[in-house]
């Protein structure tokens, strides 16, 4: 009685659900026809082994009984045992291999599965589904998880890079550091970064260093509008889709290891002076000075004396000391009196290291026909190249299912991260700890004769911070995340090919800072203070998605799958708050505590902020349907509404539809089937939109509380003041969100059994109602913030191509592939005036260097090209140099050899009118080669990546090429430097003069270089070892592999790494404004490593 209103509750609420399914007529539920098969009298038991080409044994092969669900799957060793009747087929299959369909006519049946080259049954994960790779007709990327974890790091989007045609992947050698990941092009000057789905889960978190690449099973990449577009709001800047790896139903427990340790190494320093070499720099900088001047006398140094030439000191003595060049250890006081001895300080190599790298992974996996799980735990950790550096990462998942019911499935995945970044700065600019090296004197030594830190308080050294000292300081201070990421999920089959799910996942981040800046005596500015800064923070995104999937196919030609779904998400469910206290009496932060609580600051004592608490809630539904496997369609809407914009603008609508037409499936292509495969033309188009706004609560109007400013004298007497409210940002009610259409056209091509694979693609898009800060009158009042307007369009074009090569012959097998993709990015229009401009800042110098504006591509460099230098007085005054139009025949002489900006609009005048557009960081090219080749039980993979074409603004050369700064200088400065009276035809620095504060001053093309790159990422070699030996020990699978990784780099660039991208890496919102400034970035490093895969 119970199980017939068991079917019938199930029975009506398929018919109360899908209501689309009206005339397909209903069929019996599932369970009520397969729930138990029976097997006749006349059954008779069927074994055999299951194997690959080379006679290995397949583990989780499928083998079922062709017309029922009477099945198995094959055990470690590849075998199986299966009740059959007489006359059964058995159908054998297994992802990534031909399936077949044998005859069950003995006892032991034994198997022999092909690899499948062509792969068109293959799944592929799409949104909220899945599809087969022959069905697909927009633009996916599939993404060979073998190539991923070729390759080390401590994220996938890092091991990402050349992996799939259209997506860039910008990145450093800093331990831990985030990546920046771009999906063809740029489409905004605000939020860049793709939308992440984990296991039906969706995350706007672009740091995915606390997801274990090793856990992942599949990853596909939705580049265009046609495929993404049921992701809505969120699904502008692109999707990727991660898929966890799951349990299998062997009934056997799978024990695996995975790691590998090795060292990194950077492989590239910057080309400064010796001690010297520098000094002598100094020395003919002054010389020249003195001569241009016509000032008279010698150079000059307090440490070095004045003369023709520098005199080297036994001991560097520091400013106001008394006493003479020998040391009196009586006289000694620590910092005011100081000595040490003359050096010649390399101080790259004092700050770096040699520094370890290790990934290891248990897992464990198995289950039955009722219930899988798949569990594992991971450590890694990379040691910083940077002295006291470090990064780790403590990560454990459960995956599990079962199946309740045969209609009902039940499961979750859940991810626990904690990470920590030890004495880590930043990436870039001037808090890097690299980019300290160069502006340090290199006669200056790490310590002073007493052991204490030496520094710029010696007279004569400039300004700079010691790196070491910096460093070691700073070792203790320390940043760490705990993140907990997954879902519950459940799965019912209502009627017969009518699936519901129901899935709920969060995405809970808690961060916490530490931070004691301390004290530095030797530095020549200030000391500082010991103050002690503290922060946390947490950030928590729950996301419930339902679905409704219908599956039918009918008359065995009309194939038609309808999706449909509600989708409700919270994020910025948080806040941060920090603490600070200043002035400590001791370093040591508990000492502190004791003896001194530090000084009380009320301006600058603690702040707290709110995370951007906001809400989702969108209705989407897709139709793929098949039409005899030839013509093809998937049409998709879905219709979002945010509550970061106002209520007459929460809501749009997203639409896509896509075509495909299986060309190779006409019977006119008949007599090319002995060759051609499968050919495939495709073309889509689809809206999608950007929700990431800069201001989360750009509608509404906002007010603050300021001191001095938002005083009020209530009483009228002068005497007494009441706090109030001011204005502080004016609201836009009509903001929406930001919205990009997409054309896609492209066509797939299978050849030769599967031997040869191309995949082109050309796309078209645009971004419409790009959020761009209101232009205001100068006359509004300028201490009120301005909102954001839609007023903003952005276009991308390009083409993206995939070959590969793949066969077999003998013991020996290859797999060769090439990604090429091309991309062109213009700005159409950011205001009302066609000269209105975006910027984006340098480093200390006067202005921008970076400009985005209509009719050119987003952060192309902006400022003076230098037209080579002013050879002579007569060139100075024929076009006098920026601000100095008054110069005289004797004054002009100061300027000869300098650099000679290009008089652009040509008006016989330098002014800022003559900038211009002087580079690009943009390629032209994105190139990824993958090459595997296999010989018996020997494997050797190597991973070429290359960019072409694009430009990087060197900034580090403002120190190290010019006398703006008083650190070391560039060997660039020594040997190719404007010289009066030598033949200057390979000059690329202007005269040296200690007195120039003019060439590097602005924005030009001389920090331009162009950026291309060819770099051999990555070299494996492994061996695995026969499994009839691992097999009389129990040993499923045992591979060895050594690996070199930035092993070679091609390159003209100077500066550290030609892959440096932003100036701000962790920055999705804004960050592609200073793209390409080198700013001091932290290198790539080379990599040496030994590794293990396990299986038992």
């Amino acid at each position: 009685m119970m199980n017939k209103q068991l079917a019938f509750v199930k029975s009506g609420l398929g018919l109360a659900l899908c209501f689309l399914m009206v005339g397909a007529g209903v069929t019996p539920p599932i369970h009520a026809s397969n729930a138990n098969v029976s097997i006749s009298q006349q059954a008779k038991k069927v074994t055999g082994t299951v194997t690959d080409a080379k006679g290995e044994p397949l583990l989780g092969v499928n083998v079922v009984v062709k017309g029922t669900t009477n099945g198995t799957i094959t055990d470690l060793d590849g075998k199986y045992s299966l009740e059959v009747e007489p006359n059964s087929i058995l159908v054998v299959s297994y992802i990534g291999y031909v399936s077949q369909q044998i005859p069950a006519s003995g006892e032991v049946v034994n198997v022999t599965l092909k690899e499948d080259t062509q792969n068109l049954d293959e799944v592929v994960v799409v949104g909220y589904g899945t599809q087969q790779k022959k069905d697909i007709t927009g633009s996916v990327a599939v993404v060979d998880t073998k190539d991923l974890l070729a390759s080390s790091g401590s994220s996938a989007t890092q091991q990402l890079q050349g992996k799939a045609a259209g997506v860039y992947i910008g990145q450093t050698g800093s331990p831990g550091s985030p990546s920046m990941v771009r999906i063809r092009g740029i489409n905004t000057v605000n939020d860049n970064g793709p939308l992440y789905v984990i296991d039906g889960v969706s995350t706007r978190n672009q740091d995915l260093s606390t997801l274990n690449p090793n856990d992942i099973e599949s990853m596909q990449v939705l580049k265009d509008a046609s495929s993404a577009a049921i992701y809505g709001a969120q699904a502008a800047n692109g999707v990727i889709l991660i898929t966890t790896k799951k349990g299998t139903k062997s009934g056997q427990p799978r024990l695996t290891y995975d790691g590998y340790i090795g060292v990194q190494k950077t492989g590239k320093k910057y080309d400064v002076l010796n001690s010297m070499d520098r000094l002598n720099l100094d020395w003919e900088a002054q010389k020249n000075n003195i001569a241009m001047r016509d000032i008279g006398g010698y150079p000059s140094n307090p440490q070095f004396g004045t003369g023709d030439r520098p005199s080297i000191p036994n001991y560097l003595t520091q400013s106001g000391a008394q006493g003479s060049t020998t040391i009196d250890p009586s006289d000694y006081d620590y910092p005011t009196t100081t000595y040490a001895p003359f050096s010649d300080t390399d101080w790259w190599d004092e700050l770096d290291r040699a520094a370890m790298i290790q990934n290891h992974q248990v897992g464990l996996s198995g289950g039955t026909e009722k219930g899988q799980y798949n569990l594992s735990a991971n450590y890694f950790k990379q040691d910083g190249t940077v002295i006291d550096s470090y990064y780790q990462r403590y990560q454990v998942r459960a995956n599990t299912s079962f199946d309740v019911r045969d209609w009902l499935r039940v499961g979750e995945n859940l991810t626990y991260a904690f990470t920590k970044d030890n004495g880590l700065s930043a990436n870039g600019a001037e808090s890097n700890p690299y980019s300290w090296t160069y502006r340090a004197s290199p006669w200056v030594p790490v310590y002073d004769i007493a052991g204490n830190f030496a520094g710029s308080k010696f007279s004569g050294t400039g300004n700079f911070q010691n790196p070491i000292a910096n460093q070691v300081r700073n070792k203790e201070n320390y940043y760490t995340r705990n993140r907990i990421f997954g879902n519950l999920w459940a799965e019912a089959d209502i009627i017969k090919g009518l699936t519901f799910r129901t899935n709920f996942g969060i995405d809970y981040t808690n961060r916490y800072y530490y931070r004691m800046e301390k004290k530095n005596p030797e530095f020549s500015e200030s000391m500082g203070q010991n103050n002690f800064e503290e922060q946390s923070e947490f950030n928590y995104r729950w996301v419930w998605t339902n679905t409704l999937t219908y599956n039918k196919t009918f008359n065995d030609i009309h194939k038609l799958t309808v999706l449909l779904g509600t989708e409700a998400i919270r994020d910025g469910l948080g806040r941060k708050l920090t603490g600070r206290r200043y002035n400590y009496l001791f370093e040591d932060n508990t000492n502190s505590w004791v003896l001194n609580m530090g000084e009380n600051n009320n301006q600058r004592l603690a702040n707290s902020e709110y995370k951007g608490e906001f809400a989702l809630f969108g209705l989407f539904g897709r139709v793929d349907y098949s039409f005899n496997d030839k013509y093809l369609f998937t049409g998709i809407i879905r219709r979002d509404g945010v509550s970061r914009f106002s209520k007459s603008n929460r809501y749009g609508v997203f639409p896509s539809a896509s075509l495909g037409w299986r060309i190779s499936q006409e019977d006119f292509m008949e007599s090319t089937r002995d060759w051609l495969d499968d050919l495939k033309l495709r073309v889509g188009y689809g809206q999608t939109g950007n929700s990431e706004v800069p201001r989360i609560t750009n509608y509404a109007m906002e007010l603050a509380t300021y001191p001095k400013r938002s005083d009020y004298d209530l009483n009228g007497q002068n005497n007494s003041t009441t706090t109030g409210f001011i204005l502080d940002k004016y609201g836009n009610e009509d903001t929406k969100w930001e919205s990009t259409e997409m054309w896609n056209v492209g066509v797939d091509a299978t050849f030769l059994n599967g031997k040869f694979n191309i995949g082109a693609e050309w796309y078209w898009k645009k971004t419409t109602d790009m959020l761009i800060e209101a232009q205001y009158s100068a006359f509004a009042n300028p201490e009120i913030k301005k909102p954001y307007i839609n007023f903003g369009d952005i276009k991308n074009t390009g083409v993206d191509l995939n070959l590969n090569y793949r066969d077999s012959k003998g013991d020996w097998s290859w797999d060769v592939s090439l990604n090429l993709s091309h991309y062109k990015n213009e700005v159409l229009r950011i205001s009302e005036s066609d000269d209105a401009s975006l910027w984006g800042a340098g480093t200390r110098l006067d202005g921008n260097v970076t400009r985005t504006t209509k009719g050119h591509a987003i952060s192309e460099f902006y400022g003076y090209k230098v037209n080579g230098f002013y050879e002579n007085v007569d060139e100075v005054l024929a076009l006098p140099p920026l601000g100095q139009s008054g110069l005289n025949a004797e004054s002009a002489k100061a300027w000869v050899g300098k650099f000679k900006f290009d008089d652009v609009d040509k008006d016989g005048k330098l002014t800022e009118r003559d900038r211009t557009f002087i580079g690009s960081p943009h390629p032209d090219l994105i190139a990824g080669l993958n090459a595997t080749v296999t010989w018996k039980n020997w494997d050797f993979t190597m991973f070429w990546y290359s960019t072409i074409g694009n430009d990087l603004f060197n900034n580090t050369k403002y120190f190290t090429d010019f006398w703006m700064f008083n650190g070391n200088k560039s060997e660039r400065m020594r040997d190719q430097s404007w010289t009066p009276g030598a033949d200057n035809s390979n000059a690329i620095l202007p005269i040296l003069d200690s007195n120039d504060g003019y060439s590097g001053k602005f924005s030009n093309s001389y920090y331009v270089e162009n950026a291309s790159f060819l770099r051999l990422k990555n070299v494996v070699l492994g061996y695995t070892l026969p499994k009839s030996v691992l097999s009389k020990v129990g040993i499923q699978n045992l591979r060895l592999y050594v690996q070199a990784e930035n092993l070679l780099t091609i390159t003209g660039y100077s500066g550290l790494d030609p892959e440096y991208t932003n100036a701000d890496m962790g920055k999705e919102s804004g960050g592609d404004l200073q793209r390409g400034v080198d700013m001091g970035g932290w290198p790539s490093t080379m990599r040496f490593l030994f590794g293990v895969n396990f299986a038992f």
